[in-house]
């Protein structure tokens, strides 16, 4: 169930375009066209007389932004593609995030989402989509023109204690454009998208469900996992444990109604707002099998050999 709210008070908004426009005289602009999905910068690379707003232009449909030792601001805009279409675009502030003040920004309006660290108690924006997870806050909004910006506001800090404002963001086309993809999330994964999964997943694990919870809050499935195996991981999203294994869990939609089975799975996905998305687990024998046979008649996408070499607790 979401949980809509904002800071859009005259006296408050009044005071930050003052702040912006104060800013946007004193600066001469420095511009980011990243082809990169993250960001990552350091305001003890600035000149502290310079109040600098950072132009950041980002079109990829997930990533991070890492902003350690904030100083001025930073104004993220984010494009889905090139097409101009309007998106959902969500943003995770972690839970261990300081030193920014962040904002949702209009052509003649800023509406704070966090307040350094503290989420906003405010009157209602009904444009804003505000979920509480256990890891923190996903703030959404829809875009406009194509468009949607985020304005990071760094905070006078008169102490050497490191601040960082880190945040995840995701972008997904709206409802109605991709209501038939959030219906094939539940499906099996063929052939040609199990290897193209491990050729291109944020994460590739061998791996036993320990346990399955159901979150009714955010409509999601948890697989709590065993993993013997990591192929490869982003963000180190899973945790070593004893004997050479890892720990975590992946996530799914309620909707698919999952249950837990015994043996070994490949499971693939991609961290969204700091979540393992799970998108293919066949077991891990039939995954090996079409690595084979892929390889053999060369329709792979990619060195599968580490797939089909790797046998150890296979069942």
């Amino acid at each position: 169930m979401a949980v809509p709210h904002s800071v859009n008070t005259m006296a408050s908004q009044s005071l930050l375009l003052c702040t912006l426009l104060v800013f946007c005289m004193q600066i001469t602009s420095s511009k980011y066209l990243n082809g990169d999905c993250d960001w990552s910068g350091s305001g003890l690379t600035e000149d502290d007389s310079l109040q600098i707003v950072k132009q950041l232009y980002l079109q990829c449909i997930r990533g991070q932004i890492h902003w350690s030792y904030p100083t001025g601001a930073i104004r993220i805009t984010f494009q889905y593609s090139n097409s101009g279409a309007d998106f959902r675009a969500c943003i995770k502030p972690s839970v261990d995030s300081s030193g920014a003040n962040i904002y949702k920004e209009t052509s003649d309006s800023l509406t704070m989402l966090v307040s350094d660290r503290k989420p906003v108690v405010s009157p209602l924006d009904e444009s804003i989509e505000t979920k509480r997870t256990d890891s923190g806050e996903i703030h959404c909004f829809q875009s406009v023109g194509g468009k949607a910006t985020v304005f990071l506001e760094a905070l006078p800090t008169f102490t050497s204690v490191k601040h960082i404002t880190h945040i995840d963001y995701a972008l997904e086309p709206l409802e109605s454009e991709f209501h038939t993809s959030r219906q094939d999330a539940c499906k099996p994964c063929n052939h040609t998208e199990v290897i193209r999964d491990f050729c291109s997943s944020d994460f590739v694990i061998k791996s036993r469900m320990r346990n399955l919870q159901e979150d009714t809050f955010s409509e999601e499935t948890y697989l709590d996992l065993s993993i013997s195996h990591v192929f490869r991981q982003r963000d180190n999203i899973f945790s070593p444990a004893k004997h050479s294994r890892y720990t975590g869990s992946v996530v799914l939609p309620s909707r698919c109604h999952a249950k837990k089975a015994s043996g070994h799975f490949l499971m693939t996905g991609n961290i969204v707002l700091g979540k393992a998305h799970l998108s293919c687990a066949p077991r891990y024998t039939h995954a090996r099998q079409i690595a084979k046979e892929l390889t053999e008649r060369g329709l792979n996408e990619c060195d599968l050999s580490s797939l089909i070499n790797y046998q150890h607790g296979q069942e």
